[in-house]
């Protein structure tokens, strides 16, 4: 979804700052629904010794995550009423004459749109829609316009919305309306939500893109790439493929699946729906470490390697891209997934004759532009390089856009967004908002997190936090099991009573396959990236005796 809104605006999906800056060099932090002293917590390090340092910070989020305490301002809104808290946020500073009008000429176009866009919203209308004071949405707005170096970081839950594609996109018509944007201390940061991602999208691993973010629909990038890969353009098609949640979609085309490092069956919304489509499919073939929920219905299993069994690069949040050399042996079979890969082409009539790690390396030198004096060379005797690194003798690039954004006329474009209402709502039979994410000791699926006894040991159940006030109303204990059920499945899961959930909101973590909360979540999905609403979902809660299951 960042990706969607940031090509609209900027042409990237990258950030464009470092962590270092952030830790060292800006004024002000805005934080929007990203959780990062639990979810990347060297990160989350670095803004709290920001802090530290003297950096103001706000945080919009639902929860008084440990940021949301520390924070000078902490925006505490109704979930999926970001768009109309950003919005309020421009209206104030266009009000009080705060937008960079320099910036907004010289570098940005379409600022008209969103000026027209944001006038119905007031932070009194705001205030309506998302719970906060309006006071408090003119002090946050006022404080992240007058800088003078604010850096702005965001993640799923922002994304994981229906709207999250407009979220973004009025964040980011914040960020350019007050110029914090291209220079250092003013960072533009999108918290990727795995180990790697960035890498993965920066390869082409996304449907609508080759490596480096070149067109799939540019018969120029087409006849490009099947030239380096020795294949019939004809081949190739201009037309973008299917974003992962479509292909289990009522009425999917797909018949087979390959799927590397993956658990959608725990990771997907409305697991019941997905559980039944991926014992419809005629073949599944399933890549990881371990025989996880979805491997269990592959038809056949490659087992991988991890990252200290493999060399081979990861590029962070940052942008920068570090070499991992193989420690240790893959264990019985498993085998580095560039091996599995490469064997598998040959074996499908694909000629490929990648000998090494490294020699993969070579060819994304020739072929992405932006890492063209990217080598292990290179990598060897550095703490990595943040690209742009266009020649053998650039240093890497620090951070991004100070002179031109990489679009045909140098300009980011302004989108205008609206406010929605979230796709499911609360209604006096499902009272309660449920939103989901992560916790500090476990990591998406659980795949590995799960299997290390020492993490487990410190969060080895499934929790539902509940506001105290809730709890005693519905008679529930810390501890007490309870069933959630929404509109489309139920769970049994042990109640946490904390105040870092406001009244009617409750918070679950998906790690837990025993209480799995993608049971629970609608299967809608956010129409640009198609990303699953997993950010609000209405339920009921009630406590059931001890013993009790769904």
């Amino acid at each position: 979804t960042s990706v969607s809104a940031m090509q609209a605006a900027l042409n990237t999906a990258a950030a464009s700052g470092s962590m270092r800056e952030v830790e060292e060099a800006c004024d002000v932090i805005f934080i929007a629904g990203a959780n990062t002293t639990e979810t990347h917590p060297v990160f989350g390090a670095s803004l709290k010794r920001a802090h530290k340092r003297g950096a103001f910070l706000i945080v919009a989020d639902p929860r008084r995550i440990e940021l949301a305490r520390l924070a000078d301002i902490h925006l505490q809104m109704q979930p999926g009423t970001d768009v109309a808290l950003f919005n309020a946020m421009l209206n104030h500073i266009l009000a009080r004459g705060l937008e960079n009008r320099e910036f907004i000429a010289r570098r940005t176009k379409e600022f008209d749109t969103v000026k027209q866009a944001v006038a119905p919203y007031p932070p009194e209308r705001a205030e309506a829609l998302t719970g906060v004071p309006a006071a408090l949405i003119r002090q946050a707005a006022e404080r992240y316009a007058k800088g003078p170096n604010t850096t702005t970081l965001w993640a799923m839950g922002l994304t994981q919305h229906l709207t999250g594609h407009d979220m973004v996109t009025s964040l980011l018509n914040l960020i350019l309306a007050t110029g914090m944007i291209g220079r250092w201390g003013a960072a533009m940061m999108p918290v990727r939500g795995q180990n790697n991602v960035q890498g993965a999208s920066d390869m082409g691993a996304i449907p609508f893109v080759y490596p480096d973010y070149q067109s799939v629909s540019d018969p120029a990038m087409r006849e490009k790439f099947a030239r380096v890969w020795g294949v019939e353009p004809e081949r190739m098609s201009l037309t973008p493929g299917l974003k992962v949640t479509e292909m289990t979609q009522e009425g999917s085309p797909i018949r087979a699946l390959y799927i590397m490092g993956e658990n959608p069956i725990i990771s997907d919304p409305d697991i019941a729906h997905a559980e039944a489509w991926f014992r419809s499919i005629e073949f599944l073939a399933v890549q990881d470490l371990f025989l996880t929920e979805t491997a269990r219905y592959a038809d056949v299993v490659l087992p991988g390697a991890s990252f200290a069994e493999k060399t081979g690069t990861f590029v962070n949040t940052e942008r920068r891209i570090q070499l991992a050399h193989q420690a240790i042996h893959p264990p019985g079979t498993a085998r580095a997934d560039w091996e599995i890969i490469v064997d598998l082409s040959n074996r499908l009539g694909l000629p490929t004759t990648f000998p090494s790690p490294e020699a993969v390396m070579e060819e994304i030198r020739q072929v992405a532009p932006a890492w063209a004096g990217v080598s292990y060379q290179r990598l060897k005797n550095l703490a990595g390089l943040q690209y742009p690194v266009p020649s053998d003798d650039h240093p890497g690039t620090a951070f991004l856009f100070d002179d031109r954004f990489p679009t045909p006329d140098g300009k980011a474009t302004f989108h205008p967004a609206q406010y929605t209402d979230p796709a499911e709502l609360p209604d006096q039979e499902y009272p309660f908002v449920m939103n989901t994410g992560r916790q500090l000791y476990h990591w998406h699926t659980g795949t590995m997190s799960r299997r290390s006894n020492g993490l487990d040991a410190r969060e080895p159940t499934a929790t539902v936090e509940i506001h105290p006030d809730d709890a005693a109303e519905l008679g529930i204990t810390d501890g007490d099991l309870v069933r959630l059920t929404s509109r489309r499945n139920a769970v049994v899961i042990s109640a946490r009573v904390s105040d870092r959930v406001a009244r009617r909101q409750i918070f679950v973590p998906f790690h837990f396959r025993e209480a799995a909360a993608n049971l629970l979540t609608s299967p809608v999905l956010e129409p640009h990236a198609k990303m699953p609403a997993l950010k609000v979902c209405a339920v009921r809660i009630e406590p059931v005796a001890v013993g009790a299951t769904v």
